[in-house]
């Protein structure tokens, strides 16, 4: 395929590791790379793209680290849509893509510039494109559906669809409560970076999601179909890393750690890494 002005990551977070071989031989100092991932990725990825740098450049080089590529960002898709078969995607329900830089491989450069790249690429699609300026914000935002509702479809053994968890009371405040202790512990992280009170994610946020969840149907949760079809789980980035945070910013979440625990243990149990 050659260089390329664009490289576009919908990977599961599992495959992170194999991204520098992937993307290698794409890269240019000119290209831009994008990751519709799941998951608190980002930071982990700008190290391993660096990796691809240290393979290359001279010792002088080395010591600075640089990205091999003008910019990383981070994309977060609202979509309900399940790869039933090779070709084959069942698409649901919503299709909204919200954006931003993870990273730029010089800090003196204009990010305005960057970040306007990224909105023309979308323009000419049918995709509605939102930009987010911190792009931790955008994934905790996402966050805040994805933990609650992958952990309680995953540990519930994978068999129950959304519209049946959220027409069940017990299953849905427990989906409930794990969405206030992600909220927790995204505004604990966002607070810990210095980010505004104005831009904390809140009860605003909260109805959003069960507006979007309440007429998803029978959804079936990514992990959830992970686990039943016996492929590696999106445990580390997108349940324990959260976790982690929440411990080193003394955040209680309890109900998020349970079912975190049950996951990990089926994921063992299978050995679904």
């Amino acid at each position: 395929m050659g260089k390329v002005d664009w490289v576009v990551l919908a990977l599961k977070s599992s495959a992170l590791p194999c991204i520098p071989t992937l993307v290698k031989p794409l890269l240019r100092k000119k290209t831009r790379v994008l990751a519709i991932m799941n998951g608190l990725i980002d930071d982990d990825l700008v190290e391993l793209l660096r990796t691809i740098s240290l393979e290359e450049n001279d010792v002088a080089t080395k010591e600075k680290r640089d990205l091999p590529c003008a910019a990383v960002y981070g994309g977060m898709a609202f979509i309900g849509a399940n790869r039933l078969r090779p070709g084959f995607v069942e698409h649901s329900d919503e299709g909204s893509l919200l954006g931003g830089i993870a990273a730029i491989s010089k800090p003196e450069e204009d990010e305005e510039e960057e970040l306007k790249a990224l909105v023309e690429l979308w323009k000419p699609t049918k995709v509605k494109f939102t930009e987010e300026r911190l792009v931790i914000r955008g994934r905790w935002i996402k966050n805040c559906w994805n933990l609650p509702f992958n952990s309680v479809s995953c540990a519930m053994g994978g068999t129950l669809t959304i519209d049946k968890i959220v027409r069940d009371p017990s299953l849905r405040k427990l989906a409930n409560d794990i969405m206030d202790e992600t909220i927790a512990i995204a505004n604990a992280d966002l607070a810990s970076r210095g980010v505004s009170s104005s831009m904390l994610l809140g009860d605003q946020l909260k109805t959003q999601m069960w507006l979007i969840t309440d007429k998803m149907g029978p959804y079936k949760t990514s992990t959830m179909l992970d686990l039943l079809q016996r492929r590696p789980m999106e445990v580390k980035y997108l349940f324990r890393r959260p976790l982690e945070i929440a411990e080193n910013l003394n955040i209680a979440a309890p109900k998020l750690e349970a079912l975190t625990l049950q996951i990990e243990g089926l994921q063992r149990h299978y050995g679904l890494f």
